[in-house]
């Protein structure tokens, strides 16, 4: 079965879809067959992997709705080993519905139950709430990363989050370990993020990731020209940030699923 990894963070503006998009891509390229799911109305990681979410006749939302199966609505990318399941507007109808659906908080889970075999990784790209379509993203994964920016209020966000995935957990029995913290957007020399960064490493130990991703231009571009800075520009600083921090995200999953309880 693949590793599941929910990408989350209640606050927008952390790097969040870039992470999952770049992370993706890392993965494939070390021929790791990955599945990419957008699940964020905003369909930002849908562009950002070079597919035109408005030319999409089927999406998520369909196959959460239950018309499709995930398998009919997966999409190829430029990479062969990653795949992605695409989010178009229709999400946000998802969101009031899902309201009043049975096992609403498993949908997500029970679509990718049948194609869950056929991949090594599957990354799920929450929308920047705390919403049904973020606690789908959760209850469907085994391992939640967390992007933050060094910032004060991306930071105490943090512990918002944590909350909500324990009691998530709780209510509804499922299991899931925090893989990681991830510092984004990160300048050398401001002594602001240095101050952060550090409380962020005495807080989480060893959950925080050794790799940091500074802050870097070519990964903006790569966004706007719709492609993983790893296609876009392999030299950049952006590119090299994210393929370490696949290199450890590959080593820190074995020891990982050895847990059998919850621990953010």
């Amino acid at each position: 079965m693949a590793i599941t990894i929910a990408i989350a963070n209640q606050k927008g503006g952390v790097g969040k879809t870039t992470t999952a998009i770049n992370v993706a891509a890392a993965l494939a390229l070390d021929a790791k067959r990955t599945l990419l799911v957008d699940i964020d109305p905003q369909g930002n990681t849908t562009n950002g992997v070079g597919v035109d979410k408005a030319s999409l006749a089927t999406s998520l939302y369909h196959a959460l709705d239950g018309s499709r199966l995930i398998g009919e609505v997966v999409c190829a990318t430029e990479l062969t080993d990653l795949l992605l399941v695409p989010a178009t507007k229709d999400l946000v109808g998802a969101e009031i519905e899902l309201v009043a659906a049975d096992r609403r908080e498993f949908r997500l889970k029970d679509a990718l139950a049948s194609v869950t075999a056929h991949y090594d990784y599957v990354l799920l790209d929450c929308p920047p709430s705390l919403g049904i379509l973020t606690q789908n993203g959760i209850v469907a994964s085994s391992q939640l990363l967390i992007p933050t920016e060094p910032k004060y209020y991306a930071f105490a966000g943090i512990d918002t989050l944590n909350k909500m995935v324990i009691s998530l957990a709780k209510g509804l029995r499922f299991k899931i370990e925090l893989l990681g913290v991830l510092i984004t957007m990160y300048e050398r020399g401001t002594r602001l993020h240095q101050l952060i960064a550090q409380d962020i490493r005495d807080l989480f130990g060893d959950k925080a990731f050794q790799t940091v991703i500074y802050k870097n231009v070519r990964l903006s571009e790569s966004e706007q020209a719709g492609m993983p800075i790893i296609l876009f520009d392999r030299r950049a600083s952006g590119s090299q940030n994210y393929e370490a921090l696949a290199d450890e995200v590959l080593g820190r999953v074995p020891e990982s699923l050895q847990q059998t309880t919850l621990s953010v």
